[in-house]
């Protein structure tokens, strides 16, 4: 099997669907009122994560996303075969166990659910260009993340800090390996 075409978009969960990062610039205080209007603000307030489709087949949707530090998780995966290494996982989402594989050019990959059945059907994309997607999206994500934060300060009467925490805590998140998968990857 040869490498395959892809998209892969990075969405996130606001008011009751999924939305791209591109449609989420200039709405930071609207996302932030939504997430503020929640009973009880927590790591899961914050859902997001790459919708990829290869060769015309979805590969990860709403069902295989989930917190944003899981997104993280393909990073840590693409670094490591960057590297030169031939196998690699990930858990973008709660039950995941995403396997990838360097085929020289190639990545592979493949999902399965926590018990081992296969939740996706193996897929062959380009490693290099799929990882820049991935990076430039998640550095597009990290300047969202500032922009959020950067509301705090603005806000009246002012977020407590409990809830604030969590909000720092689901939006920064490790700049410098996105950096890496990006300069390997030639983003």
């Amino acid at each position: 099997m040869s490498a395959s075409p892809f998209r892969a978009d990075l969405r996130v969960f606001v008011e009751q669907r999924w939305v791209g990062l591109a449609d989420l610039q200039g709405l930071e205080r609207e996302y932030l009122d939504e997430v503020l209007q929640q009973p009880r603000v927590s790591c899961c307030s914050f859902v997001g994560g790459f919708f990829i489709d290869v060769g015309g087949v979805a590969f990860s949707d709403e069902d295989s996303v989930d917190e944003f530090w899981m997104t993280w998780s393909w990073f840590f995966a693409l670094d490591t075969l960057l590297d030169g290494a031939d196998e690699a996982q990930a858990g973008p989402w709660e039950e995941s166990a995403l396997r990838l594989w360097r085929l020289g050019d190639v990545l592979a990959m493949e999902d399965r659910s926590a018990s081992g059945a296969p939740t996706t059907p193996r897929v062959q994309v380009a490693l290099h260009p799929f990882a820049r997607s991935l990076a430039r999206q998640g550095l597009e994500f990290l300047a969202l993340g500032e922009r959020l934060l950067a509301q705090f300060d603005a806000r009246s009467p002012p977020v407590p800090a409990p809830v604030r925490l969590e909000f720092e805590r689901a939006l920064r998140l490790p700049r410098d390996i996105v950096e890496r998968v990006a300069a390997k990857s030639g983003a």
